[in-house]
Parts: C-alpha cells; structure tokens; sequence
C-alpha cells in the first residue's frame, strides 16, 4: 500500500510514449549525475502460487514463450538506448533489479544474453547494487555462484512460510532443507550487499504458533532482511487466490481474519524485534549492520514497489511486462497484456499504457504519507520548509480527523510533529489514508 502516491487506479491513459519521451529527456538534462535503478521484469513462472497477483495468468514451461518474450524485452531496452544515445545523454544507472515472474527460471544461455542487453546501456561492474528475485526451488548453488559472476551482489529468496501446511494451501510446497543448502557461509558470502526473506502474514492454515516457527527458523537462517507482507488478497482480480480456502484437500474454509492478521503479525514481530532485527518502516525488517537499518537512523530510507530502499535513487526505469517507471514528477506504466506491450514494440513505439503527473498537492501528500509510513512520525517544520505551507492550515481537516486515532492512543500530535504510537504502528496504513486526496481503495490490513 503507497508504494506510490496516487493509486495507479487513478493514473491516466492519456499519457502515453511521448510523454514518458520528454519526463525522461527533461530528467536526465535537467539532473545528468541522479542515479537511476533499472527494473527488468521477467514474464512468467512454471507453477503458479495460489497467493500471486504479480500478472497472474503467465505460467508456461514452454522455452519459445520465454525466449519470445525476451525477444520482446530487448526491443525495448534497444528503443530506450536509441532514445538515450539519439540526444548524448549518459543516464546513472546506479543499481538493477531482476524482477517477475522468476528471473530465476531462465536457463544460462538466456540469462547471458540479457545481460548482455543490459550491457549495451548499463555498466554493470560499476552498479551500486544489482539483485534478483530468487525461487529456491529451481536454484541450485551452481547458479547462485553463476549469479555472483555476473555481478549479482543480493538476492532475495521468496520464503512466504516455512510450515509444511501453509506451503500446500498456497500450492507453494519447498522445504526448508532447500533454503538451508543455499544459505551456507560459502554462498551468502557471494553477496556483499545481503540476502532477502520474502514472508507473507494472513495465508492459510497460519495461526501464531506456526509463524511464530517459521520466524525463529529465519532468525536461525539469518537473512539480512526481512520482508513481512500482509497478503494481498484481490480474488476479484485474481480468481486463483480462492483456491486457498475452498475446502477441499485439507485446505480451510476461510483465511485469517483482520484481527488474525494483526496477532500474526505481531507474534512474529515479538521474535525479530528480540534477536536484534530492527524494524523499518511499516512491514519490513533488517539487521542492524544492514544498509536500509543505517538509512533509517539517517532519515534518508525509501520506500518504493520493491519494498524499503537505503534511499540512493528516487528514479526507477522500468522495462518489461506491466513494469512501472518513476521519472522527476510523473509516473509511467507499461502495458499489461502482452499483445499489447507486442504491438507498441513493433511501431517502434515504447510500451506506456498509462502515467500520472504529480501535482504540487500530490508531491506534499506523498511526502507526508511515505514519512509516516517509513519512520512513524512527520516533522511539520520539514514539511514547511520544503513546500513553503503551514502545515496545520493546509492540513487542518486531516488533524481533525486524527483526533480519533488520538483517542484510541495510535497517534500523538505533539511539538508540532505527528507520532504514530508503538500501539499505533500496526494501523500505519490506516493513518496514511488520511492524508489520501484521492480516497484510494482502503487499506485491509
């Protein structure tokens, strides 16, 4: 929730191509040296879990389809390239992200030859950061070493939830002693710039015992983050998700309600928060040592679609499949549907099914909402001074609003400043909502 402001539900169709042609041009003149990250997201899985709604539907084994939609994605990153080198603009990518679907799932030959597309536009030996998404079951410690020779200097391996039960609801089934062979010293070692946990609180068949089990076993496997996201749950958009709860072969008849959640959450919260894991922001978790704890301390932490960052880019490029870009003040989003993203590429066309521009309102909202998210509280002289505004005039109806959240003791208002309370952290998205011009759809949990 807020990974951007405002929702994409209100983004417009009418900015297209050339809109993201002159965000992007304006940017990389106007601010030559603003590090950029790269987003690659690749398309499909060979099995699809029944929590998923990252463009659900794509699940093949089928080489051709993947090589096909590669085929695709490299015209693209040549029309972004031609765009770029066609005005001599050198742009900073400072970091990439392989993201999907399963990056994980392409074979060498493919995975060498996209990065040798990536190659044509990023230096890649002197990224910052480059991370991939990794599903522990079709990875092997051959191809973590692989990775690390290409560059790769952080994975994040999707875990969800260790309890053999909950695995078979969500039709996710890995056991543990698969993550355990690729978190040996020899392989973690590969990655200086840490490995990632991917957990989700609110799945089936999850009670507070059995998280609690599955967060001690990550506290013994000892990621240097940790992700604890609340299920999405959008089975009007993602049918599958039903299947978690029919009924049927063992599966329960309803998932964990809204106050379930929160219990779970906090009980697995209790076991990092006592082996030294320092929360950061609303649903992530990091070891002190790691880079986006020390941002955190530093008030420079981030918060974007892959969870929190150390705050070294505010501009993502994306490419790919329904990928999303954040350039200056505008977002873009490519095409969902891959006939649609085929046929933009085969104008010679980028891919852009829909953008926002930021506002001036839409800018100071989102600033107000990302702080409280990430840090639990808002300084209105920062504000002030960043905006030129009185925080209490041109917030004067969303104070009224809070004095509720005041009451129940979730939130304080104190020195000109906005605290959301150790109570109040678990309803951080519900606090943010009120600073929500455009009434996105409401949080649920």
């Amino acid at each position: 929730m807020y990974t951007e402001y405002p929702h994409k539900s209100f983004w417009s169709t009418d900015l297209r191509s050339d809109d993201y042609h002159s965000a992007l041009l304006k940017l990389l003149t106007e601010e030559p040296d603003a590090p950029l990250l790269l987003y690659v997201h690749i398309l499909y899985c060979t099995q699809l879990c029944w929590f998923c709604t990252c463009h659900i539907g794509e699940i093949t084994k089928s080489l051709d389809k993947r090589q096909n939609y590669l085929e695709m994605l490299y015209l693209e990153i040549s029309l972004l390239k031609k765009i770029i080198t066609g005005h001599s603009l050198t742009p900073n990518f400072t970091e990439i992200h392989l993201g999907g679907g399963s990056p994980s799932d392409l074979d060498t030959p493919d995975f060498d030859r996209l990065i040798e597309n990536l190659e044509s536009m990023v230096n890649i030996r002197n990224l910052s950061e480059f991370s991939i998404e990794i599903d522990p079951r079709h990875t092997t410690r051959k191809m973590l070493l692989y990775y690390h020779n290409k560059g790769i200097n952080r994975i994040s391996i999707g875990i969800q939830d260790f309890d053999p039960q909950v695995q078979a609801a969500i039709n996710r089934v890995q056991s543990i002693e698969l993550v355990e062979n690729l978190m040996s010293d020899e392989t973690i070692a590969l990655f200086p710039n840490g490995v990632n946990f991917d957990i989700i609180c609110g799945l089936p068949h999850q009670t507070t015992d059995t998280i609690a089990r599955t967060m001690n076993e990550c506290v013994r496997l000892s990621p240097d983050r940790i992700c604890l996201n609340y299920l999405h749950l959008a089975p009007e958009f993602a049918k599958h998700q039903n299947l978690m709860f029919d009924g049927k072969y063992g599966r329960p008849n309803h998932l964990p309600d809204y106050y379930e959640r929160k219990k779970l959450f906090a009980a697995a919260l209790e076991i990092l928060t006592k082996n030294g894991y320092v929360r950061t922001g609303y649903d992530h978790f990091a070891k002190s040592t790691d880079s986006v704890a020390r941002a955190m301390s530093e008030g420079k932490m981030h918060w974007n679609s892959l969870g929190v960052t150390s705050g070294r880019y505010n501009n993502v490029i994306g490419v790919g499949v329904h990928s999303y870009s954040t350039i200056g003040n505008s977002y873009f989003q490519n095409h969902y549907d891959i006939p649609s993203y085929k046929h933009s590429l085969e104008l010679n066309t980028l891919p852009i099914f829909r953008g926002h521009r930021l506002n001036r309102d839409d800018l100071i909202r989102r600033d107000v909402i990302q702080t409280l998210r990430n840090f639990f509280s808002v300084d209105f002289a920062n504000i002030e001074t960043k905006y030129g505004i009185i925080f209490e005039t041109y917030f004067k109806t969303e104070i009224d609003t809070l004095d509720d959240y005041v009451k129940d003791g979730l939130v304080k208002i104190r020195d000109r400043s906005i605290v959301i309370t150790e109570k109040g952290y678990q309803f951080a998205n519900t606090v943010c909502y009120v600073f929500d011009a455009y009434k996105s759809p409401r949080p649920k949990f």
